[in-house]
């Protein structure tokens, strides 16, 4: 099996197309300028844009309140791995340590991305996830950011 591929979140969107309702999506991007597009729920979005944007709500939200959790517990999030695409839904692994213990858990891609922002964990997908759900760079160009929508 191929290496994973490191990959950055290139930030939060919208996707909007004509009969549908606009869709949030997160880009990942690697070294070489690949994109990738993961649709995300709107809360999961603005936690993921909260991140990027180095913003922290008054009060602890999900994603914070698992970081806190996990650090009470000396334990650490390592790595993020979007490790399939089946059916245009993607599966993701986070590893979490702790001690020296390290433990994979499924979880949704959504959560994963918020959390490894948050964290500050490197985040990898798969080389055939990239290379079956690249898009081009004038695809997202087409998207919006999700700034627009939170002002």
């Amino acid at each position: 099996m191929e290496s994973p591929v490191p990959v950055r979140v290139k930030g939060v969107y919208i996707a909007e197309s004509e009969g549908s309702n606009p869709a949030p999506v997160v880009l990942l991007e690697d070294e070489g300028g690949r994109i990738v597009p993961i649709f995300v729920g709107l809360s999961e979005a603005i936690s993921i844009h909260h991140a990027l944007c180095g913003e922290l709500a008054p009060r602890p939200m999900t994603h914070d309140l698992f970081i806190c959790a996990l650090e009470s517990l000396s334990a650490s999030i390592t790595n993020v791995l979007i490790d399939d695409l089946d059916g245009g839904i993607y599966y993701a692994r986070l590893t979490i340590k702790s001690d020296s213990r390290q433990s994979e858990i499924d979880a949704r891609p959504s959560d994963c991305l918020a959390l490894a922002l948050r964290a500050k964990a490197p985040i990898e997908v798969q080389e055939m996830v990239m290379a079956e759900a690249s898009i081009s760079k004038s695809d997202a160009e087409r998207l919006t950011s999700i700034d627009n929508y939170l002002q």
